[in-house]
């Protein structure tokens, strides 16, 4: 499977040795909670895969971005959406310092995490029925040299292994009105916790838990205020959260899919018929994902974008669906049988549809946008 190929090739060319790691690992030892893929990701470097090279960061373009994540999602659905919550806020922070008027200090953070191999959680609003992916859920209170920064995140991957935590959160701004602003929490603050949430057993190894921040105090410098006030629409960093999001979320659930039919193809089972159908399927979600990927590296991110990586995301749920469908069906009733992966992975299939925005809230913003109004998701 030729999408396959590349994203395996990318993926040892950024981070070596990664695939051979986890390969040695049974699927379901690295989709259990306990699994060693988080550190396996950090021990290969994989937490500076977004970071510019100037600051000791692999660079990745979007597109090879994509073909990593594709690549993770076929060996560990799990590892895959967990480190898709790291690289998007790499993504997210990166923009976000570039655009403002940024400190050394910010770019030191970023430059860090590369250096270290920091892994970074997410606790945006992703999760919270209807609410934006960049919304808060947490507060922030001044304090003299600081925040007390208060709040929860349920379900929060990377929850065990995390070394820092980006939040939006609520800023009191003047007049009244509220501001986003964005902190960066060590994972170690006095104050943080974290309490059982993810009872599913598929992609439990994501470590999907609830991190809960009680009046946790950071230095003001590591406080990020963009100008936008929260409740105003798509900012240009919520835009490009957004894309970053999907079109990585996307790519990982991809490659789980594609290591369903390579399975079935490997098989010889079905008419050819069937067979080219299963792998049409695939390989046109990988394409949708790709051109996506390019057009966020050759355009700077806005509504047109966002609209095409929002359009792509729901096209290839619908593939997902009816090839992981496809696939089980070639491989048959004794294969998912005898060991848990048909099954595992035919539940993971679906579970694309369970990441922000719902289809149902953005169908409308989307037919809007074709008519020319600016999109509005949620």
């Amino acid at each position: 499977m030729r999408g396959m190929d590349s994203a395996r090739e990318t993926c040892e060319k950024f981070l070596p040795g990664l695939t051979e790691a986890l390969a040695e690992v049974p699927l379901m030892g690295l989709e259990s909670s306990g699994s060693p893929g988080p550190e396996l990701f950090r021990r290969h470097a994989g937490p500076g895969l977004l970071v510019p090279t100037p600051y000791g960061g692999a660079g990745a373009s979007a597109l090879q971005a994509a073909r990593v994540s594709r690549a993770l999602g076929t060996l560990s659905p799990s590892l895959g959406v967990a480190t898709a919550m790291h690289n998007f806020s790499m993504a997210s922070l990166v923009a976000l310092v570039a655009s403002a008027d940024a400190s050394g200090l910010e770019w030191l953070v970023i430059e860090g995490i590369a250096r270290d191999r920091l892994l970074v959680s997410s606790a945006f609003a992703e999760g919270r029925s209807g609410a934006g992916v960049l919304d808060s859920g947490v507060l922030a209170v001044p304090v003299e040299g600081g925040y007390l920064v208060s709040g929860s995140k349920k379900p929060c991957s990377l929850s065990a292994s995390m070394n820092l935590i980006t939040a939006s959160v609520a800023l009191p701004g003047e007049n009244g009105s509220t501001e986003l602003g964005v902190a960066l929490v060590p994972a170690d603050s006095p104050g943080i916790s974290r309490r059982p949430f993810w009872q599913s057993p598929f992609l439990a190894g994501a470590e999907s838990d609830e991190v809960v921040l009680e009046e946790v105090r950071i230095p003001q410098e590591l406080m990020l205020r963009p100008q936008v006030e929260l409740g105003t629409g798509l900012d240009t960093l919520q835009t490009v959260g957004f894309v970053w999001f999907e079109l990585l979320v996307t790519s990982v659930y991809t490659g789980a899919v594609a290591r369903l039919a390579e399975s079935a193809l490997r098989t010889g089972k079905g008419s050819a018929t069937d067979r080219a159908a299963l792998l049409t399927e695939v390989e046109a979600a990988i394409g949708l994902a790709e051109n996506v990927a390019r057009i966020v590296d050759e355009h700077a991110v806005g509504n047109d974008e966002l609209a095409t990586v929002l359009t792509a995301r729901y096209a290839v749920q619908e593939l997902l669906v009816s090839a992981a469908d496809r696939a089980a069906e070639l491989l048959g009733g004794l294969a998912f049988a005898t060991t848990p992966d048909v099954g595992h992975l035919l539940a993971v299939s679906r579970a694309l549809a369970f990441h922000p925005p719902s289809r149902g809230a953005t169908a409308q913003a989307l037919v809007d946008h074709h008519d020319g109004a600016p999109l509005r998701v949620r």
